[in-house]
């Protein structure tokens, strides 16, 4: 088995202290909390340093995407730890909000470097020690929807903390997480999904195959095979739609949580202002052009449809040759996340 280094939290923590049923440690720049939840615990972590928790602030919460990625990364260089998911952005605002980030459950929290690429690299093969059982089992979307709304409940009780801004946002996976917790949780003000499929996962999956025989990338035949094998998974899921039990990668249980087709009513049910970005080259997020038809439809106006031409699920910008074909890419990810940030404050 490939191994990959590791570090635990223990070296990096400043203070680690005891209040009543949490605990509060200092990483670097960050506080952690650790609160029991169910029968286990939730760790998330603040972007405030040691004694930076004291003035009212608004709270922006960020669902991260797949993955099992630890919340920390140890970079080489500087030797401090940083948040792996949390848009970098989030930076410039510590004036104006608290932004938290949500463990993933199972998962080690501060890793070096090298501990992602290899997490990267292998994601097509995936190294089974990178996908520990506890992750398994609650790697799915009411999990993550509980944690959120525990998240969102403890912190709302403390006074650093103030409830007339809440913001929900998340991306790929988090998508997903950022709708169900707006739908389910009363205390969110705003809302903000991006790079998700409205219709579910697998739904995604499909039209992206599809989009491939349209563009020739594969073959009519080999498009109508890839789509049947897509069914054929599909069908084996929802037969064992509870199974946990895989070596590597997301079990059915996951890919079943996240294939589920009630985003549309679930957003639609919201009165809160809501702002869903995509890019126009990320082909299963591309459903959510119909938002504004559905909307409309009803006559509600608290949605903001933020398409970017030509960027794919990460926000790359790409550039075609006169043959169809990606010839290079750019990241825009800073602007996207500028624009959402601008989007926060006019609303």
């Amino acid at each position: 088995m490939k191994q990959v280094p590791l570090l635990t939290l223990f070296f990096m923590v400043v203070t680690n202290a005891i209040y009543g049923q949490h605990t509060v440690r200092y990483v670097g720049t960050y506080t952690t909390f650790t609160i029991p939840f169910e029968s286990d615990s939730i760790t998330f972590a603040v972007v405030a340093g040691k004694g930076e928790l004291i003035r009212k602030k608004p709270i922006f919460l960020f669902r991260q995407g797949s993955l099992p990625i630890p919340l920390f990364e140890l970079k080489p260089k500087s030797k401090r730890p940083l948040l792996t998911e949390l848009p970098a952005t989030c930076d410039d605002h510590q004036a104006d909000q608290y932004s938290i980030i949500i463990a993933k459950p199972g998962v080690p929290l501060l890793v070096h470097g090298s501990y992602l690429d290899s997490l990267f690299n292998t994601r097509n093969n995936p190294i089974p020690s990178m996908y520990p059982p506890r992750y398994l089992q609650h790697n799915y979307l009411d999990y993550y929807v509980r944690q959120t709304n525990a998240v969102l409940a403890f912190v709302l009780k403390q006074p650093w903390a103030d409830s007339r801004r809440v913001v929900i946002a998340g991306g790929s996976e988090g998508y997903h997480v950022a709708i169900k917790t707006a739908y389910t949780n009363s205390v969110v003000t705003h809302l903000i999904a991006f790079s998700g499929h409205l219709e579910g996962r697998m739904n995604g999956q499909i039209r992206e195959a599809r989009m491939r025989g349209f563009t020739r990338e594969d073959s009519p035949a080999e498009t109508q095979r890839n789509i049947e094998e897509l069914q054929q998974t599909w069908s084996a899921i929802c037969r064992d739609s509870l199974n946990t039990t895989i070596q590597g990668g997301d079990p059915y249980r996951t890919t079943y949580s996240f294939s589920h087709n009630n985003n549309l009513n679930y957003l639609l049910s919201l009165k809160i202002p809501i702002l869903i970005i995509y890019g126009t080259a990320d082909i299963g997020a591309t459903s959510n052009d119909i938002l504004p038809l559905e909307f409309a439809r009803r006559g509600k106006t608290n949605l903001t449809v933020k398409p970017y031409i030509d960027h794919d699920h990460v926000y790359y910008k790409l550039t075609y040759g006169t043959d169809g074909k990606v010839v290079s890419k750019e990241y825009n990810g800073v602007a996207v996340e500028r624009d959402y940030f601008e989007w926060i404050r006019t609303h």
